[in-house]
């Protein structure tokens, strides 16, 4: 949406450098012409102070006393406004002097507005009026202003004028740097504006700010990572949604022509028929239950009951449930196990659930005369399990992945499930306090460990529920 230009952030940014810049200006600006007149004035009194002694001392010379002495100033110059008339005391003209004449007896020779002649003046600094050495009389201050005379007026005039003249045109010049300081300051908010009309559209991320090593740059490229994540998420959700439909097509269309065939008298009711219907059943109610589980784990409702368990026992049994499957696929199953306690602290059901899901994975992808091996250690204050197999491995760009919700290394391989395995695998270790790894090599095979721990894990560890949920594989 267009917005009107004193309603942005570069009209903002100009009018702070102007604002800063005005105030900064003015009162650098106020002092320097206070400075300049103060010391003006300072340069304008000295010169009278020379003048006033010069006339005092050719006075003396010629007439040979301080009485009867009255300044002259031509031209005005000294600061001061001419002498009082021939006999005239200056009390009714008002004389002005920024310096009194004061005989040896600290009288006034001359009178100004404030001091009378004749008045004795005491406890201002003090000049002495030497005449061939010889002390003739004082000059102390008056406590009057001199006087500029036309030049130095025009002067001072001239220096407040450039001064007003350079705050102008700094201030000028402060608004073309805030107009171009704003908009280089402004650039990574109008790309990262761009970035997120990107991400509203559904479009690939672009690198924005990757140059940029300020505050700045780090803000576009948390943006640039986390548009790369949605893109990544919704890329897992579309290919969820082709895995969920591929899964459930096949048990769907088996159930649906199958049923269809008895309706219309093509095929009986026999055993066989109903067992396949049965069985495909189950696999679309597996497959509901895997993103049901998910679902509770997202909302923290993934509940465990651990106790002491015999890890060893548990493998034993798992195991052997599945020694006919591999021995059917030519697979040799083999469960290392030593002899020693391999009590854990676990859900007998769930971690039963999580080596399910590895073998299950392991003899899918490990061709005919091929191993899967089963390990299991203890070691301090936990329990190890692994499960390796000799199958085709995980490409090296796929496995930071493994264990994200949705993905699959292969998208094309035509094995059932959708991908779920090993992030409830993750869920339900990590639930108990434990880890969970793997490590793969491409035609060299994959091995996934998992631990538990031997004590009871911290409670924050655990997720508790009133409701235990039927057992899932993936």
């Amino acid at each position: 949406m267009k917005r009107p230009f004193w309603q942005t952030l570069a009209w903002r940014f100009m009018l702070a450098f102007v604002l800063v810049s005005a105030v900064t200006l003015g009162t650098v600006g106020f002092i320097s012409a206070a400075s300049t007149r103060s010391q003006f004035s300072a340069l304008l009194g000295e010169q009278a102070r020379e003048n006033i002694a010069g006339q005092v001392q050719t006075y003396v010379e010629k007439s040979g006393t301080l009485m009867g002495f009255v300044p002259t100033s031509p031209d005005n110059k000294g600061g001061f406004n001419g002498p009082p008339p021939t006999g005239s005391t200056g009390m009714d003209r008002g004389f002005r002097s920024p310096w009194l004449v004061l005989d040896l007896q600290r009288r006034a020779v001359f009178s100004t507005r404030d001091v009378p002649q004749g008045n004795q003046v005491a406890g201002r600094p003090e000049t002495p009026i030497t005449v061939n050495n010889t002390v003739v009389g004082y000059l102390v201050p008056s406590g009057m202003q001199a006087r500029p005379d036309r030049r130095s007026a025009e002067f001072l005039a001239n220096t407040y004028r450039a001064i007003a003249w350079s705050m102008m045109g700094a201030t000028a010049l402060a608004v073309l740097m805030g107009l171009l300081l704003s908009r280089t300051l402004l650039k990574p908010l109008r790309q990262l504006q761009v970035g997120i009309q990107a991400l509203q559209r559904g479009e690939a991320p672009s690198a924005v700010g990757t140059t940029r090593r300020d505050e700045f740059g780090e803000v576009l490229s948390a943006f640039g990572e986390m548009h790369q994540e949605v893109v990544r998420n919704q890329q897992a959700r579309r290919q969820l949604t082709a895995n969920i439909a591929h899964d459930l097509n096949t048990p769907l269309s088996v159930i649906s022509g199958t049923l269809e065939g008895i309706l219309d008298g093509t095929f009986k009711p026999t055993p066989q028929r109903l067992q396949r219907i049965h069985r495909e059943t189950g696999h679309v109610a597996q497959l509901v239950n895997d993103l049901r589980f998910l679902s509770l784990a997202d909302a923290g409702e993934l509940h465990i009951h651990p106790k002491p368990t015999d890890v060893a026992a548990l493998l034993t049994d798992v195991a052997s449930n599945f020694r006919e499957m591999s021995e059917q696929q030519g697979i040799t199953l083999h469960a290392d196990l030593p002899g020693e306690d391999l009590t854990a602290f676990a859900d007998q059901v769930r971690i039963t659930q999580v080596v399910q899901n590895l073998l299950n994975n392991a003899l899918a992808y490990t061709q005919s005369g091929g191993e899967v091996r089963i390990r299991a250690v203890r070691e301090a204050r936990l329990v190890r399990v692994s499960v390796q197999d000799t199958g085709s491995g995980i490409s090296p760009e796929d496995l930071p992945r493994v264990f994200e919700r949705l993905y699959r290394a292969d998208a094309s391989r035509s094995t059932s499930g959708s991908g779920l395995g090993l992030s409830i695998c993750k869920s339900i270790v990590e639930a108990h306090g434990g880890e969970i790894q793997l490590s793969s090599a491409l035609g060299r095979g994959t091995t996934v460990t998992f631990t538990l721990p031997q004590g009871a894990p911290e409670e924050e560890n655990l997720v508790s529920s009133e409701r235990r949920e039927p057992l899932y594989s993936g």
